[in-house]
C-alpha cells in the first residue's frame, strides 16, 4: 500500500511539471550608446582645418558640438584624438581606457583631377547613428586641409591619450539634447567587407588592429599603418616624440 501511495505522488508531481514547463529567459543584448558624434560637422572642420592637430582641437572644443561620446562611462565627454595612418587618410579615435581604443570615424581624401578633391567619411554606426556616411567634393581653394595632405610631410600621430590631455581640454558633462546634424551629403552606409577586417565580439569595433602596427604618440612621425576599418587597439605603448608640448593628467 505504501508503494502504491508513493507511486501516485510521483505521478502527480510529474503531471504538474509537464503542465508548467520552466520559463526561458530571452535576453536581448543591445547597444546602449546613443548617437554621440556628428559626422556632418566633422566634415566641415576637415574642410577648414589646416592640419590634423588643428582638427583635433576643433573636435574637442565643446562649442563646436561635434562630440558627445562617453565610452568610459564617467559622465564626461571623451577626448578624441586624430591619427594619420596613411596617405590622404585620417582617423578619429577614442581611448576608452589606458589599454583600449576604438575608431569613431575614418576620413579619406581623394584628389579628383587638378582642381577638386572628394571627401569621404565613414562613421562607426555604433556611435554616430543612422546617417553614418558623408561624401562630397570640394575645390582645392576651399579645402584647406588638402594643402597639408598633398605636400610632403611626416604623418601626424597624436601626442595625447587616455588620462593625459592638452591644457585646452576640460572635462565637460555630456548633454542629453545632443543630436547629430545632417545634410544632402549624408547617407546610411555599412562599412565594406574589406574595411571590416576580422570582426571581434565587441560592439565597439569592427576589426582588430595588428599589435605589431601600434600607433606611436608624439606629434608628427613616420606612420605607415594604412588600415581603413574600425578597429580596437590594446596594450599600445605611450612614448612621446617630436610632437612636443605639455599636457595634464586626469
Amino acid at each position: 500500500m505504501k508503494r502504491i501511495y508513493i507511486a501516485v505522488i510521483a505521478f502527480m508531481v510529474f503531471a504538474v511539471g509537464c503542465q508548467n514547463p520552466p520559463q526561458q529567459n530571452n535576453v536581448t543584448i543591445e547597444n546602449n550608446t546613443t548617437s554621440g558624434f556628428d559626422v556632418n560637422k566633422l566634415a566641415q572642420f576637415v574642410k577648414t582645418s589646416t592640419d590634423p592637430q588643428v582638427l583635433e582641437k576643433a573636435i574637442n572644443d565643446p562649442k563646436n558640438q561635434i562630440n558627445n561620446l562617453d565610452l568610459d562611462k564617467d559622465g564626461n565627454i571623451d577626448y578624441l584624438k586624430v591619427q594619420e595612418p596613411g596617405q590622404n587618410q585620417l582617423k578619429v579615435i577614442d581611448d576608452v581606457s589606458p589599454s583600449e581604443s576604438v575608431t569613431v570615424a575614418s576620413v579619406n581624401i581623394t584628389p579628383n583631377g587638378n582642381t577638386n578633391a572628394d571627401l569621404s567619411i565613414q562613421g562607426n554606426p555604433s556611435y554616430v547613428g543612422y546617417n553614418n556616411y558623408y561624401h562630397s567634393s570640394f575645390s582645392f581653394t576651399d579645402f584647406l586641409l588638402l594643402s597639408y595632405m598633398l605636400h610632403p610631410h611626416s604623418y601626424y600621430v597624436p601626442m595625447y591619450h587616455y588620462g593625459y590631455y592638452p591644457p585646452y581640454y576640460s572635462h565637460v558633462r555630456t548633454v542629453t539634447t545632443f543630436r547629430p546634424t545632417s545634410s544632402p551629403a549624408m547617407s546610411s552606409r555599412a562599412p565594406s567587407r574589406s574595411s571590416l577586417g576580422s570582426p571581434s565580439g565587441s560592439q565597439r569595433s569592427f576589426g582588430t588592429r595588428n599589435p605589431s602596427n601600434g600607433v606611436r604618440s608624439g606629434g608628427f612621425g613616420n606612420g605607415s599603418s594604412r588600415g581603413t576599418g574600425f578597429g580596437r587597439s590594446s596594450g599600445s605603448g605611450r612614448s612621446f616624440g617630436r610632437g612636443g608640448g605639455f599636457g595634464r593628467r586626469r
